[in-house]
């Protein structure tokens, strides 16, 4: 009896733990790739309606004014945003850091709103902003040419070219690769 206990009290330990090595902090409410696409879907959104949308909602001053404005100018988006971002949009269009100049209008309200309401609208902003980061990082490179060191049956041993044998041409055959793979 003793033994069992022991063994039932180490494993429920052992599950205790894995269950915690998720991280410190709160966990997250929203996952990142979300709020990053939801800010891309939002901008392009926003800049195919802004050139209407944009006087109207800035001049808006009440939650019934931007719902209107988006209903009368935003067709066929205006689902997407109100009423449910009605309060959001007038706090973040009201934010003093709110830009001048309609496409960083745009682009600060898509990030800013891309996380509601799981996410406040300086955390969602700096979300996009951090993917935005790890997106320039990136090489714009791309390869334009792999390269194979090959043994063919003509004698050529010597690295391939697009491919191919550089001597007699014959094309190398990836299916065999594949085949062995699935087997």
């Amino acid at each position: 009896m003793a033994d069992e206990r022991i063994t039932q009290k180490s494993s429920k330990n052992l599950l205790d733990r894995s269950a915690r090595k998720r991280g410190r902090g709160r966990p997250r409410e929203c996952q990142y790739s979300e709020i990053i696409g939801r800010a891309a879907n939002y901008r392009k959104i926003l800049t195919d309606v802004w050139q209407y949308l944009g006087p109207p909602l800035i001049a808006a001053q009440t939650v019934e004014q931007v719902t209107e404005v988006f209903r009368s100018y935003g067709r066929p988006y205006d689902a997407e945003f109100v009423p449910r971002l009605s309060k959001d949009i007038l706090s973040v269009k009201s934010e003093r850091k709110f830009p001048k100049r309609a496409f960083p209008q745009i682009k600060f309200l898509a990030n800013s709103l891309a996380g509601r309401p799981n996410v406040e609208f300086r955390t969602s902003r700096d979300i996009c902003a951090k993917a935005l980061a790890e997106e320039r990082a990136k090489s714009p490179h791309k390869i334009l040419r792999k390269e194979f060191y090959i043994e063919c049956s003509c004698g050529f041993k010597g690295p391939a070219l697009n491919d191919a044998c550089r001597k007699c041409g014959a094309e190398i055959n990836f299916l065999p690769d594949l085949l062995s793979c699935l087997f």
